[in-house]
């Protein structure tokens, strides 16, 4: 009997203990986010020359005379060689495809060779007037236009520790909503990886003198998912 009368009594505190557990286990948590902008300072673009031939070798050597003109006018504006890289080089089979005839009986009627650069650019200004030169010098290939910073670590750092604390505020918020207290951190963890954001913004140049270009604004945004224990 006093067996079963101690066994009761250690169960009774027991449960007696299990609210106070949970109370001091109880935490909150809430997201924060923030953004950083910054201005672009470096550029680059991919451009180069497509041609096509009866012939393989008329091909390549057709894409090569073009392609170096197309180099030499991008030095003449002031491109440095290490600032361009070459991105792709293909040589392919070009056929007449005709409906019904199977893939061995397709017409062969030449060869296509497409050489392309990827150009870095340290002034954004000049732009305009690289992609022009290169057209003018046979260019018939220009894309993938992007947008660089070199405040673009600075300013992930920035977001993040701003994201940090718009997460403790929103943390604080909330406990005060519970009619508590935000109490220490229990954990704090980016929520996702910092990302840039492009956003356009047109840039002054003479109207109808070059080819239009929009430098814009890169925005670096950070989230931070935080815990905090309630008390």
């Amino acid at each position: 009997m006093r067996k079963l009368i101690a066994v009761l009594l250690v169960l009774l505190m027991a449960l007696a203990a299990i609210p106070a557990l949970a109370e001091d286990d109880a935490t909150v948590t809430a997201v924060g986010t923030a953004s950083v902008t910054v201005v672009p300072d470096q550029a680059s673009f991919t451009v180069g020359v497509s041609t096509q031939e009866t012939q393989v070798q008329s091909a390549q050597a057709t894409n090569a005379a073009a392609m170096n003109q197309v180099i030499e006018a991008l030095k003449a504006q002031g491109v440095a060689a290490e600032d361009m890289q070459t991105q792709n080089y293909s040589v392919n089979a070009v056929y007449d495809y005709q409906y019904g005839k199977l893939g061995e009986q397709q017409t062969l009627v030449g060869y296509s060779v497409s050489n392309t650069v990827t150009v870095t650019v340290r002034v954004l200004d000049s732009i305009p007037a690289l992609m022009d030169a290169a057209v003018t010098a046979g260019a018939n290939l220009i894309y993938g236009i992007s947008f660089e910073s070199s405040a673009s670590d600075a300013a992930a750092d920035q977001a993040l520790a701003a994201a940090a604390q718009d997460a403790l505020r929103k943390a604080k918020l909330l406990a005060e909503a519970l009619g508590q207290t935000a109490g220490e951190v229990v954990s704090l963890a980016e929520a996702n990886d910092v990302y840039t954001a492009y956003s356009s913004r047109s840039m002054a140049y003479d109207a109808g003198a070059a080819t239009p270009i929009e430098a814009g604004t890169l925005t670096v945004t950070a989230t931070v998912r935080i815990e905090v224990a309630l008390k």
